[in-house]
């Protein structure tokens, strides 16, 4: 009985600390893109595991949250922490004053099916795919780049279909 309470703790400890991990690096990149907003020749670039960036369910996902989050209470200052003057700092915010999914940018690179979740040879480019559910439906990440043409049987459609 003591080995399932243990496993279960384990279990909950380990989602636990991905969300930390996401909830951080997330905000430390809001920060850093709000703080770096008016600078056009600013690009901020994140390296991390597929694993945290798949199916916009990791850093990639809470990114506009935390920067929209931010953005209603103060901003950042130039320092990348918050804006004790109140003026907010909206430069990198879209047209309508918010961050959404369009302003980051996922590329995954050289993905497996495993990788990306499939239960088969294919990558899975999208999970959500019935009519159903639709409004819910979410991309593996914006692009996929391979180092070596994939082989032609893992793709579950043409590249550059035209």
């Amino acid at each position: 009985e003591d080995v399932v309470v243990a496993e279960k703790q384990q279990q909950g400890n380990y989602f636990a600390r991905r969300i930390l991990y996401h909830e951080a690096c997330a905000t430390t990149t809001a920060r850093w893109a709000l703080s770096h907003g008016g600078d056009s020749e600013s690009l901020m670039i994140a390296v991390a595991p597929i694993k945290d960036v798949r199916f916009l369910g990791g850093i990639n996902g809470r990114v506009p949250r935390i920067c929209n989050y931010l953005l209603a209470n103060g901003g950042v200052g130039s320092d990348g922490v918050g804006n004790a003057s109140g003026e907010s700092n909206t430069a990198s915010a879209g047209a309508s004053g918010t961050v959404n999914m369009d302003d980051v940018t996922t590329i995954l690179l050289n993905p497996s099916a495993k990788e990306t979740l499939s239960e088969s040879k294919f990558l899975r480019l999208e999970i959500g795919t019935s009519p159903e559910n639709w409004a819910y439906q979410t991309k593996v990440a914006d692009y996929l780049w391979f180092s070596t043409a994939p082989k032609v049987s893992m793709l579950p459609r043409m590249m550059n279909e035209q």
